[in-house]
């Protein structure tokens, strides 16, 4: 039984979710509590670990919590639930896309779904910066801001690789945490 809810739980958060993973991570971790699926601490692992393995974050997410709740066949149900909306709704697009390539309800459409998704990535933002920024431990606090601060200015100032930003900040982990 625990299938059929893991495949319609990722179903519907894939079916109702705009501007990508991290724009999912709200309902993930909404529908994740609502049925005791994991702990804040394991949710917060599964989000890093998904944002440095390859793919998208939405997609190994759902991988991970499937694993952690039903197994290899729970992160398969997972993983096909939050990516057949997807599918479906880019066929479905793609075969009408040109005929309604200036329809004014399209336009509307996309024009109100963008300040949606800005909001759904800042509460992502929100979620995983929360438990790292604010927290009992000052030291730690101040740390990860530290790492922060430097990775930001590191991509938005010398437009290091991410990837490169990414090993960094995991030394930097590795050795002050």
């Amino acid at each position: 039984m625990i299938y059929f809810k893991l495949l319609y739980v990722f179903f519907i958060i894939g079916l109702f979710s705009f501007g990508g993973g991290l724009a999912m991570l709200p309902l993930i971790k909404e529908a994740v509590f609502k049925n005791n699926w994991l702990t804040h601490q394991e949710f917060l692992d599964i989000i890093s670990i998904s944002q440095v393995t390859p793919g998208p974050i939405a997609v190994n997410t759902a991988t991970f919590v499937g694993h952690k709740v039903g197994g290899i066949l729970g992160s398969l149900v997972a993983t096909l639930g939050v990516s057949l909306p997807s599918l479906i709704i880019i066929i479905i697009v793609a075969s009408i896309y040109n005929k309604l390539k200036n329809n004014e309800y399209k336009n509307a459409f996309f024009f109100g779904v963008k300040p949606v998704t800005v909001g759904l990535i800042a509460y992502a933002g929100y979620i995983i910066g929360k438990p790292t920024f604010i927290s009992g431990n000052h030291v730690g606090n101040i740390k990860a801001l530290g790492i922060f601060l430097i990775t930001f200015l590191l991509m938005k100032r010398i437009k290091i690789n991410p990837v490169v930003i990414l090993i960094i900040s995991g030394i930097l982990g590795a050795l002050l945490f």
